[in-house]
């Protein structure tokens, strides 16, 4: 009998071990070179509105505001250029001149940070934005970085984003929720199902959020399930596969259009869009297989599927889909070589704090 317990848990850690290989294999691909190169800024096919949305009468243009926040903020020793961080399209309007704020914005909200697919898994290397939160804490924020399951589909994170807004202290303060890639399908699914945890929230930023899906998710469904689905990690469990279905083209598309009028929340949008010096070797095979599609992308979303519409669009930032979010060269110094990630983050949350508070403000 023990000499069968043996051989069934050789046998189980056997099976564990070809699962990492397989979605180590999976992960491998990805850091296949590509051959598409990212468009010029200002050229012809840069990024625009009408490029961001086809129904440009639902999205609202606050990218002069948010480049004079942001430039402001930025270190001229440490930072790069906002001329760099930001990209510059030929439709932005002129930039208005900067408007001091009345009230410290830091006593009048919180500040929500909801994560992405397999954040929770692979933390801390993958948890988003965890630079800006110290520097915003510093800075005087509430920032509350919130829960959510790594394999765990948008309905059943609603639930646990809806309990842990239950669990604040009800002091008047409202959240601005910022809500990258499929964190922000999670917070939307928050706030139609529970409604009175949507009524804490003020706003919803979604940084390269998944406001429209990706191809990607489509195509790499059935590689994901036989991977990083059943993957085993020590701090998340194994997904059933709708952690994935929810970022489909055709289920976002589906879910707006059965509860898009129930959001209730203002939205508003920052879209990543690298060029080739800000595009991680790591992600210019998934770049490359998007450029097909549209060059405009950010290596895991097309930049129409990263806007919402109706909602307001902050501003375009010169990085991928990881580099907005994460300094995953720091996390993994030894892979440092396969990303690009130096990005402002602190600044970049900072500086729209600043214009969707005074937003806010001008809409009531």
């Amino acid at each position: 009998m023990q000499a069968q317990r043996h051989a069934t848990s050789s046998l189980r850690r056997l099976s564990a071990r070809a699962l990492a290989f397989r979605g180590l294999v999976a992960i491998g691909a990805l850091f296949l070179a590509g051959c598409a190169t990212p468009p010029a800024a200002d050229s012809e096919h840069g990024p625009s509105l009408s490029r961001a949305a086809r129904d440009r009468t639902g999205l609202r243009d606050l990218r002069a505001e948010f480049r004079v926040e942001l430039c402001s903020r930025l270190d001229a020793k440490a930072d790069r250029p906002c001329a760099d961080v930001l990209v510059a399209a030929a439709d932005e309007a002129p930039a208005p001149p900067p408007v001091a704020a009345t009230v410290p914005v830091a006593s009048r909200f919180r500040i929500a940070i909801v994560p992405g697919l397999l954040a929770e898994c692979l933390k801390p290397a993958a948890r988003p934005f965890v630079d800006a939160i110290a520097a915003l804490r510093e800075q005087g924020f509430e920032v509350v970085d919130m829960a959510v399951g790594g394999r765990t589909s948008s309905v059943a994170n609603a639930a646990l984003l809806a309990s842990e807004i239950a669990a604040l202290p009800d002091d008047g303060r409202p959240l601005i929720m910022f809500a990258y890639s499929k964190g922000l399908p999670d917070a939307l699914e928050m706030a139609v199902r529970y409604p009175q945890a949507g009524k804490r929230v003020a706003a919803i930023v979604g940084i390269a959020g998944a406001f429209g899906g990706s191809p990607l998710a489509e195509d790499n469904e059935s590689l994901y399930r036989a991977t990083l689905m059943r993957l085993p990690f020590d701090r998340c469990a194994a997904g059933d596969g709708e952690e994935l279905r929810d970022l489909r083209r055709d289920v976002r598309q589906a879910w707006w259009s059965e509860h898009g009028a129930q959001v209730g929340i203002p939205l508003y949008s920052i879209a990543a869009l690298p060029d080739s010096d800000q595009l991680s070797p790591a992600l210019k095979l998934s770049y490359s297989k998007l450029a097909k599609i549209d060059p405009l992308n950010d290596s895991q979303l097309l930049l129409g599927d990263a806007v919402a519409v109706p909602g307001a669009l902050l501003g375009f930032v010169n990085a991928d889909h990881w580099g907005i979010a994460m300094r995953l060269s720091e996390a993994m110094p030894l892979l440092a070589p396969l990303f690009e990630d130096d990005v402002p983050r602190a600044a970049l949350l900072r500086a729209a704090i600043e214009v969707v508070a005074r937003d806010l403000a001008q809409a009531r």
